[in-house]
């Protein structure tokens, strides 16, 4: 698959979740992290540990020493950050004002990619403002992570397209995009080309 993408000019990722049942503080944990090239924070509980309290003063404090430390052991690679408010209905109390997007944006280092999947989870449109505004929150270009394909929250929905609503203004303000795909692999073939 690595060698398959390769040849196409894409670059892989093979990417963990680990925010389910994680103790941020844990070195042995953090040890087993350092041979991943993304972390993925979506999805989870925004609650630190007891142990993880006395550390860290924040659960976006947590996040970032623990992205920030794994980039640096892997000496800088292309790496990729999913933050736990990964779009717009999920920043606490909004974009502007989310203490925890503008700590990650100031703390975290500033070649990581940022994830975001624009004004929701799934981004019926994604348009120049939105991309400004979360940029200037993570000081940044975001990666877009767009879901706009998935169907692995109700496999009855199968996405064939068109793949529209997406503002061709806003590649320049971009690191990149990623699609989350369809789960039946071949109905993509539809919904991408």
């Amino acid at each position: 698959l690595i060698a398959a993408a390769k040849e196409q000019g894409i670059t892989f990722y093979y990417a963990l979740s680990p925010g389910q049942d994680m103790t941020y503080s844990s070195q042995k944990e953090l040890q087993i992290l350092k041979q991943a090239f993304a972390l993925l924070f979506d999805d989870i509980e925004p609650e630190l540990s007891k142990s993880d309290k006395e550390i860290f003063q924040t659960f976006a404090n947590a996040q970032v020493s623990v992205t920030n430390e794994v980039f640096t052991f892997l000496n800088n690679p292309k790496f990729l950050f999913c933050p736990t408010q990964y779009c717009s209905s999920r920043a606490v109390p909004n974009v502007l004002d989310s203490e925890y997007l503008n700590t990650i944006g100031s703390k975290l280092h500033v070649d990581i990619d940022i994830m975001w999947t624009g004004n929701k989870v799934i981004s019926k449109l994604l348009t120049v403002e939105s991309i400004q505004e979360i940029s200037d929150v993570i000081r940044r270009p975001p990666v877009i992570w767009d879901n706009l394909h998935a169907n692995d929250y109700d496999q009855k929905r199968v996405f064939l397209g068109p793949y529209s609503g997406r503002s061709p203004e806003i590649i320049s303000l971009l690191r990149g995009v990623l699609t989350n795909p369809n789960c039946e692999f071949h109905a993509n073939t539809i919904a991408i080309c």
